[in-house]
């Protein structure tokens, strides 16, 4: 059942009735049955994962809680956990892939079993890891109901792609119940509708042109790819924080505040920066969660640089299956390294040259070519492979040109005119209101003018995603990218 489709409206109408009618103990309850109806509706055999991850840990926080334990026991019961979940988690993503290299190594074929990827196993696996650590510390007590515990490991609206919310910020008002309010459900209607747009009407049509390209990438040169990947570059960040934006959405209306997993990450001044703004929960975790514990930056320049390649690696590799996703790691690993490393000198430079850090125009500098390495690191990341991806860089440097812009040959490339135009106008349009969102909330701006305009303005809205939205080939709904993760 994805957000993109009718069944979803119906299903989040059935989930708003239920939970502001039935009585105010019960609404939790209600709300894991519809979040584990939401999961059932992908594949059953999904939930046999899911169930051995919230039981083990469970049950490994109450043990640690324990006090008659000794201290070792539960450092021993706590790295064991982790082992185990986390070996699941790898096993079911790397297998095929580690039998196919092992068969093209020895020329044999093997017998392989067949292993389902569980949706949204690689979001709920870091979720309880960080749950039982956090109950290791003391930094809270475990939860007493397995069923509420069960709530915060399946809550429908993150157990696909995220947010990954941490036990203490989500508990609290996933489990108090919250009486209905109309200005509520406007606010959080609205930040859903501004989520439908960036995926239907932008992330889905971009994808046209990306699949094309990167599909059939040894027919295209130069700036034909170029474009591809900076279009995919789009099509990432509107899809997974279009996502991101219906999830929180509809979790407003019931009262139940997630984390904002996006700041505007294209604007960011250093790769550095993005990763304060890109995928805020996840980089967040593996701060937490490996580079502090592997010392951080406590132990020296050259330990800290090891931990910062270690943890892209790992992110690398929790994002997919491939040397092209460790790849993309080590590249953000390596551009913090090299930009610590040459950071005083490219001061001293701008210093000389009587640069100001506050100056506009550096800022837009910093911004762009920023902007530039993380586009072509997701070349990495979108490619079909390593060699693809290294064969798609040789053919973009290999040829210059600009005629394909006059020429039309652009409009060859899985957009037409029309569509070329409305995907034009709907990334000015994101880009206008990202802009007003770093200084002030867009929404509230809305909520502030009369009945006309803010009505105008949703029913706008609501047309540009009916009428302008790629709905998919034969007209399915079309997934969200972040659920291959």
């Amino acid at each position: 059942m994805s957000f993109i489709s009718v069944s979803f409206l119906f299903f989040i109408i059935i989930v708003f009735l239920g939970y502001f009618i039935l009585p105010m103990k019960s609404r939790p309850y209600w709300l894991l049955v519809t979040s584990l109806f939401f999961y059932a509706c992908f594949d059953f055999r999904y939930f046999l994962f899911w169930g051995f991850c919230v039981i083990s840990t469970y049950f490994s926080a109450k043990y640690m809680e324990d006090t008659r334990v000794s201290q070792k026991n539960k450092k021993v019961i706590l790295v064991f956990t982790i082992v185990v979940n986390i070996g699941l988690l790898i096993f079911v993503k790397f297998y095929g892939y580690a039998m196919s290299i092992v068969e093209s190594i020895f020329h044999v074929e093997i017998d392989k079993i067949s292993v389902i990827v569980p949706l949204g196993i690689a979001f709920y696996t870091l979720q309880a890891i960080s749950y039982c650590v956090d109950v290791y510390k003391g930094q809270y007590t475990s939860e007493k109901s397995i069923f509420k515990y069960a709530l915060y490991m399946s809550y429908f609206p993150i157990i696909m792609q995220g947010p990954i919310s941490r036990y203490h910020q989500l508990s609290v008002s996933l489990y108090e119940p919250h009486k209905f309010s109309f200005d509520r459900m406007k606010s959080g209607l609205s930040l859903a509708l501004w989520g439908f747009f960036k995926k239907m009407v932008i992330a889905d049509r971009a994808a046209m042109l990306v699949n094309q390209v990167f599909g059939s990438y040894v027919d295209y040169r130069g700036l034909e790819i170029v474009l591809a990947v900076f279009l995919y570059t789009i099509q990432l960040y509107t899809d997974f924080s279009g996502c991101v934006d219906i999830s929180r959405g509809v979790s407003e209306v019931l009262g139940i505040q997630l984390t904002d997993n996006f700041k505007h990450p294209y604007f960011a001044t250093s790769i550095k920066d993005f990763w304060r703004r890109w995928h805020i929960s996840l980089s967040s975790w593996f701060r937490d969660y490996i580079y502090i514990p592997l010392g951080g930056n406590r132990k020296g320049k050259v330990r800290r640089y090891i931990n910062l390649l270690v943890v892209f690696l790992v992110s690398g590799l929790w994002h997919g299956v491939g040397f092209n996703y460790i790849a993309w790691g080590f590249m953000h690993g390596g551009y913090q390294v090299i930009g610590e490393l040459t950071q005083k000198k490219r001061n001293q430079i701008w210093g000389k040259l009587g640069v100001k850090e506050e100056n506009v125009v550096y800022k837009f500098w910093k911004k762009c070519y920023t902007f530039a390495l993380v586009a072509y690191a997701w070349l990495f990341f979108r490619a079909s492979g390593f060699k693809a991806a290294i064969k798609m860089t040789i053919l973009a440097f290999s040829t210059f040109n600009p005629e394909i812009f006059w020429n039309g040959r652009v409009f060859q490339l899985g957009l037409d005119k029309k569509d070329a135009l409305v995907l034009a106008s709907s990334c000015i349009v994101l880009l206008i209101v990202s802009i007003l969102q770093e200084k002030t909330s867009v929404r509230k701006l809305v909520e502030k003018q009369n009945v006309i305009v803010r009505w105008t303005i949703y029913v706008v809205a609501i047309c540009c995603i009916l009428i302008f939205g790629i709905y998919g080939p034969g007209f399915d709904e079309s997934q969200f990218l972040y659920m291959q993760f």
